[in-house]
């Protein structure tokens, strides 16, 4: 009786009992998380972590991809500050370059965030770079006040362009804030890694820039630290949370979009952006999003491509995407983004003769055939990575030289769950 009284007239007083209870469960569960992390987990987070700082540098330079011969490199400051990047490829480091951000004529300065984009160096001779930030202490019309200087640790990337043209770069997907598993999924995968690719839900939608910078500015920052460069590519929950907007801010982009294509000696990369996975008029996004024409630009932007040149004459063309395409299953099983991916997407990758298909997004690692039908398309087989916990994440690692592609999927265990080898006819 007494449960049936406080179901149909509580008091304030068991309200914020339940309340109290409610959040001490939550805190001991987090608690809990943190204590039952694994050794090698820890260990991984605590590399991760160790990219922020303490001094003007609040994060250390992260490097991303925006072609084959321009880097972006960005870096976050404590204060409001300038920010360049010394960089060289002079074996005696002799002759530094400098290089900047720059907007309709405007230089940045005065934010915390530092971007600063390095064009034209040789990705086939190491290069080395390091962020300097002055604080701003005053910003006058015609009259800035800095302080003093702070020069960031030299970061160190071996060639990229090789003799041959042969490239090897991972892809992870499905991480959703779970950082530690970077370090852990990079030592099973092996060297030498050319550059790695986020692929999506890497974030669990950003509500901050401190979620933003703890889960994907600190990652990259450690993977720059281990000289390798990155691509972000976005999932369906790096479009949702109040930092879906302000993160592309933060970021170096390709022409200032989330989708591209790169070639990387005898490859090209499509980079796509496969959106939201449901409808635009869903609920859930409250109005906000515009999702069907972009996927109409980025149709067209793909018909481009695999009429264009690069994409011809490459030897094998690789699609990364966050939500897989998948024949098995009909249009009225799958969800708006999937469905989509299989009705319009898929179609081109047919025409385009592309080679493999490599995604996320189902938070089951598994490799789906080409349709056996010829008639009905899909005539290349995708690669799909795991989920987040530590027993079924993956990574992806792609090995290309002129005659051999080879992708293998990697365990956090060290086991290879997948792996296929393609071989250029003839060779």
């Amino acid at each position: 009786m007494r449960g049936h009284r406080f179901q149909n007239k509580p008091s304030w007083a068991a309200f914020l009992l339940l309340i109290g209870f409610l959040v001490g469960a939550l805190l001991a569960h987090a608690a809990g998380a943190a204590v039952s992390m694994s050794e090698p987990e820890s260990k991984s987070l605590a590399e991760i972590r160790a990219q922020g700082t303490n001094g003007l540098i609040a994060v250390q330079p992260w490097v991303q991809l925006l072609d084959s011969d321009r880097l972006g490199v960005g870096w976050l400051t404590t204060q409001a500050a300038d920010g360049i990047v010394e960089w060289t490829q002079d074996e005696g480091g002799q002759t530094w370059k400098e290089a900047w951000y720059s907007q309709d004529g405007l230089r940045q300065a005065n934010s915390t965030v530092q971007r600063a984009i390095i064009s034209g160096y040789d990705p086939a001779k190491p290069l080395r770079l390091r962020a300097r930030s002055r604080p701003i202490t005053s910003f006058k019309p015609y009259s800035v006040t800095f302080g003093e200087p702070v020069t960031e640790q030299e970061r160190h990337f071996p060639a990229r362009g090789r003799a041959d043209g042969s490239v090897s770069f991972l892809v992870f997907n499905d991480i959703h804030n779970r950082v530690q598993l970077y370090p852990l999924l990079t030592a099973k995968a092996g060297k030498p890694i050319d550059f790695t690719v986020f692929n999506g839900d890497v974030l669990q939608d950003p509500q901050s820039e401190k979620e933003l910078r703890d889960y994907l500015l600190e990652p990259m920052a450690w993977f720059a630290s281990q000289s390798i460069p990155c691509f972000f590519l976005r999932g369906n929950h790096e479009t949702r949370g109040a930092f879906a907007r302000p993160m592309k801010e933060y970021l170096n982009l390709p022409g200032g979009r989330y989708y591209t294509a790169m070639t990387f000696g005898v490859a090209r990369v499509l980079f796509v952006d496969a959106g939201e996975d449901k409808p635009d008029s869903s609920k859930e996004y409250s109005g906000l999003v515009d999702f069907e024409p972009y996927m109409e630009e980025q149709l067209e932007w793909f018909k481009r491509e695999i009429a264009s040149e690069p994409f011809k004459q490459a030897t094998w063309r690789i699609v990364v995407m966050h939500i897989p395409p998948d024949w098995r299953r009909s249009a009225s099983e799958l969800w708006h983004g999937q469905r989509r991916v299989c009705e319009r997407f898929a179609p081109l990758f047919d025409a385009g003769k592309v080679t493999v298909v490599i995604s996320g997004h189902t938070h089951r690692a598994e490799v789906i055939e080409p349709c056996p039908d010829k008639s009905r398309g899909f005539q290349w087989p995708v690669f799909i990575g795991g989920a987040p916990s530590l027993t079924n994440a993956t990574v992806i690692r792609v090995d290309t030289d002129p005659t051999t592609l080879k992708i293998s999927r990697f365990h956090t265990d060290g086991t290879i769950g997948a792996e296929r080898t393609w071989r250029k006819p003839g060779a």
